[in-house]
């Protein structure tokens, strides 16, 4: 295991095959475990520890809730041998970790794929793909559905907003420290590209695995983050609103939070967020 990463006692790890190559994980186990467990797909390019430990934090307090939790690096990243591969072609790795996890936890009955960023559209397109009956649950942290359109639509919707609504910009723009006509020049152009229209067949099999997914669904948006703007921003552009207004859908907003949850505060109430969901639909 990576020396920076010090196992507790109920942790150990767990070596898998996936189309030959070999994959590390780390199964954290409660004392007294139900028969739900939550596999943690690492987003990015990140191994299973994750920005500043954010992963390895909640695996941890998801276990001592008694939710056994395995967290793993897919092929080419962190210990895990292989090339690394787009978060579009991820469903051998989460398929092999998901047996590999059923064989360490052979109570586990059902399993809820959790994942931040692209590792959450991972597992809503693992699941659209092979509609695998272990998945009863998923949870989305900040889903990515960029595009080179949808970034340009968010900034100008949202970034250069909240930049005129910046006393900062305004101090900087009077003093000279912004240049106008080059700000000028930029936002223009973000609007130029916001008005194509870009096709990505990844986001329609999303929103499409979204639609069908009969389980348990939770997503967590970051208010400080364009990339939970742009999720938002797509599912009305495509009038897909209704996919979080669903009796089996649940959509939890924190507004403090950046992409990773990097401020302890933000952390412990994403954690605080997925525990009680966990508690209530499971």
């Amino acid at each position: 295991m990576t020396m920076l990463e010090l196992p507790e006692p109920n942790e150990s790890p767990v070596v898998f095959e996936c189309a030959g190559e070999r994959l590390i994980g780390v199964v954290s186990m409660p004392n007294q475990p139900t028969d739900t467990g939550v596999l943690i797909l690492v987003g990015g390019r990140q191994y299973r520890a994750g920005s500043h430990r954010q992963f390895v934090l909640l695996a941890r307090r998801l276990a001592s809730a008694d939710f056994s939790c395995m967290r793993f690096d897919f092929r080419g990243m962190g210990d895990s041998t292989g090339e690394p591969r787009d978060f579009a072609a991820m469903d051998a790795d989460i398929a092999a970790a998901l047996a590999a996890f059923k064989t360490h936890c052979p109570h586990i009955k059902r399993v809820v794929l959790w994942g931040l960023c692209d590792a959450a559209t991972a597992a809503v397109l693992y699941w659209q793909r092979t509609g695998d009956p272990l998945v009863a649950g998923l949870c989305l942290v900040n889903p990515w559905l960029r595009t080179e359109a949808s970034l340009a639509r968010a900034r100008v919707r949202h970034y250069y907003v909240e930049r005129l609504l910046s006393p900062d910009f305004w101090r900087k723009l009077l003093s000279g420290g912004v240049g106008l006509k080059a700000s000028l020049g930029e936002y223009f152009s973000q609007r130029r590209v916001a008005r194509r229209i870009t096709s990505a067949d990844f986001i329609s099999d999303t929103l499409a695995g979204l639609r069908r997914f009969p389980g348990q669904l939770l997503v967590v948006l970051s208010g400080r983050d364009l990339v939970a703007k742009e999720f938002m921003d797509t599912l009305v552009r495509r009038g897909n609103m209704p996919l979080l207004s669903g009796s089996n859908q649940i959509r939890k907003d924190i507004s403090s939070a950046d992409h990773t949850f990097s401020q302890t505060a933000s952390r412990e109430e994403l954690e605080a967020t997925v525990l009680a969901w966990l508690k209530t639909v499971f």
